[in-house]
């Protein structure tokens, strides 16, 4: 992948620098602890979750899940959050396979309708697959979309769609119990990771598995995220992002620049937002710096583009794109297009791009960019894998636990409390 970055507010980019080298000098000692996690495939800490892939164990159990559900032309993803995003975020960049991915996450009668109309159409019951995700067994929304959809497709299948399901959780939960008393296919994940860490667990990893894409590939890139090389520019990414919280940065403005990034931008949101915006630190002291992440396409150029070029918010940008050179056509120089005759597509892609990026030095806003100019199935793996470590740092840096999410849990509470549960 490449990297850059246009950074302010130092009269100095020597200034910038040893800014950065602070912060970095900062987080020596969680440095140092994540290392030793990684090494040692340490499973009593939460950052365990940027090595997992590398049990053996995952391996096996993924070799098996694929064999048995090899003649699969559909796959039903029941999960919210953690437990889909990474999932739909590496699907919708690699593109479909052999298999069609369908999703349900929240309460939407009309969603689980519309998929039930196409599933009629598949009368071969070995040719879909339903995986369920919860690492608690007790999201509502995941449990009320598995239990609704495991009753009609019982009555268009019979029994057998339990042989045709995966349930995956925490190993203690009633959900798996409950899984295997019906006969349904139970896989445990690692307590100690959260949903939103979980992507290179099995969460993850075994329904892109199912979906065809290139597991080992993305494991490897995951992997090497923790790698010196790769861990050093994380490091002082993390320093950077703490740099802008403190300056009371208070926008985080993740720029798809090809849509199909769009749904990693979903899952990188889920992951600054629920592990950074927390109300105390682990001291218990009021926190009073944050981020309020958005996800922006090429699209709102004509848009928010405005808002965010206006230099009103103090925002920052995460540029991520990559250049797809197995896909480009020629403009014709007749028609309308006439007078761009002489590029084709990803040449005026590219100008746009560019022509962004010089808006924003012009106007002097701060941004990073990434582009992916390796195998996708590698580079997002590793993408994902230093972001992961990426936030978990930043957190360090600002006296926050990444791994809890107090507020979500309040919600929660509120809707037990509302349905007399």
């Amino acid at each position: 992948m490449l990297f850059s970055y246009f950074d302010i507010g130092f009269s100095t980019v020597k200034g910038f620098e040893r800014a950065v080298n602070k912060s970095v000098k900062a987080l020596s000692s969680y440095r140092t602890k994540v290392a030793k996690v990684v090494a040692q495939h340490d499973r009593r800490h939460p950052e365990y979750s940027l090595v997992h892939a590398q049990d053996s164990s995952v391996h096996d159990i993924i070799e098996v899940t694929r064999k048995q559900f090899k003649g699969i032309k559909h796959l039903v993803l029941v999960g919210i959050g953690g437990s889909n995003l990474g999932t739909e975020a590496v699907h919708e960049l690699l593109g479909e396979m052999k298999v069609k991915l369908h999703s349900l996450d929240t309460v939407a009668p009309y969603q689980v309708q519309s998929l039930l109309n196409q599933l009629k159409k598949v009368k071969k019951i070995d040719q879909v697959a339903v995986c369920i995700i919860s690492k608690s067994g007790s999201t509502v929304e995941t449990m009320v979309n598995a239990g609704v959809l495991l009753e009609a497709l019982e009555k268009q299948y019979g029994k057998k769609i339990y042989k045709q399901t995966i349930c995956i959780g925490n190993s203690s939960t009633a959900y798996l119990k409950s899984a295997k008393r019906m006969g349904a296919h139970v896989v445990s994940m690692p307590e100690i990771v959260g949903g939103r860490y979980s992507v290179g667990t099995e969460v993850g990893l075994i329904p892109l598995a199912l979906l065809g894409h290139n597991v080992d590939a993305f494991i490897a890139g995951l992997l090497d995220a923790s790698k010196e090389q790769f861990e050093q520019i994380t490091s002082a990414n993390a320093a950077r992002l703490a740099i802008y919280l403190r300056k009371k940065y208070t926008h985080y403005n993740f720029f798809a620049f090809e849509p199909r990034l769009y749904k990693l931008g979903a899952w990188y949101r889920q992951l600054q937002a629920e592990s950074l915006g927390k109300t105390k630190t682990k001291k218990g002291k009021k926190t009073t710096h944050g981020f309020v992440p958005a996800i922006t396409t090429a699209v709102e150029l004509h848009s928010t583009g405005q808002l965010y070029m206006s230099g009103l918010l103090p925002v920052y940008t995460d540029f991520v794109t990559f250049d797809d050179v197995d896909c480009n056509y020629n403009i014709p120089k007749k028609g309308f297009a006439k007078s761009y005759g002489t590029f084709n597509m990803q040449e005026i892609a590219a100008g746009i791009y560019g022509g962004v990026i010089g808006a924003y030095q012009t106007k002097k806003l701060p941004y990073r960019t990434t582009i992916f100019d390796e195998d996708l199935d590698y580079s997002v793996g590793l993408f994902m894998g230093m972001r992961m470590m990426e936030t978990m740092y930043v957190a360090e840096l600002l006296g926050i636990n990444a791994f809890n999410q107090p507020n979500v849990e309040l919600y929660k509470d509120k809707t037990r409390e509302i349905l007399g549960l």
